[in-house]
């Protein structure tokens, strides 16, 4: 319920856009700050222990993977924009409506009208009108969402005991929970972080510039400070670099290897290098992408061509394990102990069936070719997989996919055949499958690793605990947004969300493809297969040379305007630590860790403290810093 009214009334600083769940990183922090010290000082057997504090936190990342940028604040606009923007001009009312079936969309002109401009005083709320299509969505929502969930647990035992992934962005909450429970630990209120004085330095550093910025806002005598972010042009304003310092972002790089660190930044400079040749030479791509990679199309196809190839690979070296798996199932091996996982591997695997057929009969009745849906569902899932795995080894706080999945569809096929009713039905993906900025599945698979350090008990509990949170976090999201709508006027609230920016995406996808009805773009397929081609070259060299110096998984979103505007902080962290390393060694690595966990902490921590002081001085627009 606060990430809606953050978002929509506040207007701050976003906590709940990004994998890094910064509003579950402040939430947490005051849990540990606050609650638990309180609860302690009653009566300390009644303090939370690690494991518990462990699920408080998994539970609050999964939520955030759904008020806004998620799930809810796509869907409530998607699914009545297109009556609500319907002119005469654009013909959505004749070329696309009747395309998407009513079931599953808002019909009601007068409740669409009262929720984007206010609800007329003394009027009811008109709750019927969304809870036909609202119930329509759910199982589609619940088969996406338990296949997520499923395909985590499928490659848990893989990535996180095989390969031993760093999850980097895990180590904030296994830092901030530490070992209470330990011999150590008791008789202690905080833990060995927070009784460490380079940890509340790291916190200083942030907390003081974004609480200064915060102060000019208030009282514009005050000086700013640094500014948020600059742009840099050369070569006639082709080649451009954004230069921003994010203290969260720096944390999080000082946590990768060095080659990962250097891979970041060196690949995403080399393709803004390659966006620069391209704009010079006039080559932008003939296909209108969505969400386009740096300003090109071609870029798109390359990291989206990458991100399939990394995904295939990450399922080749773990097809052992996934053999092993299937032997569980269906035999019952009793030397494959799925024990430790949070379901098993035989209702995994019966899960995902039954979210698989719900998926396919749902996608085929919103209008999808039933030849269109399983090729659908196989590139959604298998971009978000690779997302999830980019994030899990990255630890890359903030990233998007380079190419949604509709915009692959369109290029394997070509709008020309695929018509009015699979356009449609593509364009209503885009709540679950466009963006792809903030998933579940990265958050169950980063909560699965805290989980391994914390929770050795009664694991197969935690998937109730997950699945309780995405319906509470959905359905909470859902209902604060409509009151606030009916209250202000949706229009009143975000324009991005509810103007005709992020609420019409659907619709003008639509409506772009059926009038510029093109057949298989070719150039698609190709410049994909060379993306992947690289991507597989780059995958064999970091596996067989030991000196190569470029990470494969650094490849795929190298294109992405998220990327670009992660080079400078990435930068710094790998700087920092590669002096860090090569003069001072592992032990002022170690040492000099907690100061970097605290510039996230810091960081998080002003956005959110700033967020509850607007709430109470009603202050709007406090922006501190973008992620």
């Amino acid at each position: 319920m606060a990430a809606p009214y953050e978002n929509l009334v506040i207007s701050g600083s976003p906590l709940h856009f990004d994998y890094s769940t910064p509003a579950a990183v402040f939430f947490f922090l005051l849990f540990l700050l606050v609650v638990n010290p309180a609860v302690a000082l009653l009566r300390w057997r009644w303090r939370f222990s690690s494991a518990e504090l462990a699920t408080v936190y998994i539970m609050a990342a999964v939520a955030c993977t759904l008020p806004t940028n998620g799930l809810v604040g796509k869907l409530l606009p998607h699914i009545s924009a297109g009556t609500y923007y319907a002119t005469p001009e654009n013909g959505w009312a004749d070329q696309i409506l009747p395309f998407i079936p009513s079931w599953m969309r808002v019909t009601d002109a007068r409740a669409i009208k009262w929720f984007y401009e206010g609800l007329p005083s003394g009027t009811p709320m008109p709750w019927s009108a969304w809870l036909t299509p609202l119930l329509a969505w759910l199982p589609m929502l619940l088969a996406a969402y338990g296949t997520m969930t499923g395909l985590m647990v499928l490659v848990r035992k893989q990535w996180i005991q095989h390969e031993r992934l760093t999850f980097p962005l895990v180590q904030v909450p296994i830092s901030m929970i530490g070992d209470d429970d330990s011999e150590k630990g008791k008789g202690r209120l905080l833990g060995d972080f927070f009784r460490t004085p380079a940890a509340w330095f790291g916190i200083a550093i942030p907390f003081l510039q974004y609480s200064l910025r915060a102060l000019h806002n208030y009282y514009p005598a005050i000086p700013e400070g640094l500014p948020i972010w600059q742009y840099y042009y050369f070569w006639d304003g082709k080649f451009q670099l954004r230069w921003s310092i994010s203290h969260a972002v720096v944390g999080f790089g000082y946590l990768l290897s060095t080659k990962l660190g250097f891979s970041i930044w060196f690949l995403g400079l080399m393709t803004t290098l390659e966006r620069a040749v391209l704009l010079h030479f006039g080559i932008p791509g003939t296909q209108k992408v969505e969400g386009i990679a740096l300003g090109s199309a071609y870029l798109a196809y390359q990291g989206f061509g990458a991100l399939v190839v990394l995904a295939a690979s990450s399922l080749w070296v773990a097809r052992r394990h996934l053999h092993d798996i299937w032997r569980k199932a269906t035999t019952g091996a009793e030397e494959i102990d799925d024990s430790d996982e949070i379901l098993s591997y035989r209702q995994t695997l019966c899960l995902l069936a039954v979210c698989a057929v719900t998926m396919m009969v749902w996608l085929y009745l919103s209008g999808m070719s039933w030849w269109l849906v399983p090729f659908f569902l196989t590139v959604a899932f298998g971009v978000m997989f690779g997302m999830t795995r980019i994030v899990a080894e990255g630890g890359l706080a903030v990233t998007k996919t380079p190419l949604v999945p509709m915009d692959a569809a369109i290029g394997s096929f070509g709008a020309s055949q695929l018509g009015h009713a699979n356009l449609g039905a593509l364009g209503m993906t885009f709540p679950w499958a466009g963006g792809m900025r903030i998933t579940l599945m990265a958050a169950v698979i980063h909560g699965l690793r805290l989980a391994e350090h914390y929770v050795t008990a009664h694991r197969r509990r935690l998937f109730l605990a997950i699945m309780i949170a995405v319906v509470v976090g959905a359905c909470s999201a859902i209902v604060t947004i409509l009151i606030l709508g009916y209250q202000h006027g949706a229009l009143n609230l975000s324009f991005w969300f509810f103007g005709q920016g992020a609420a019409t995406a659907p619709y003008r996808f639509t409506a772009y493809h059926l009038i510029n009805s093109a057949p298989v773009t070719w150039e698609f397929l190709g410049v994909a297969s060379a993306g992947g081609g690289v991507q597989l070259l780059l995958t064999l060299a970091s596996t067989r040379f030991l000196w190569f110096p470029i990470h494969p998984i650094a490849f795929p979103i190298s294109a992405m305007w998220t990327a670009h505007h992660l080079m400078p902080s990435i930068f710094a962290a790998w700087l920092v630590k590669t002096v860090v390393l090569r003069y001072g060694g592992v032990g002022l690595y170690r040492r000099s860790r907690p100061f970097f966990l605290g510039l996230i902490l810091g960081h998080y921590g002003a956005g959110g403290l700033w967020l509850v002081i607007d709430a109470f001085t009603g202050m709007t627009g406090n922006y501190l810093f973008f992620w």
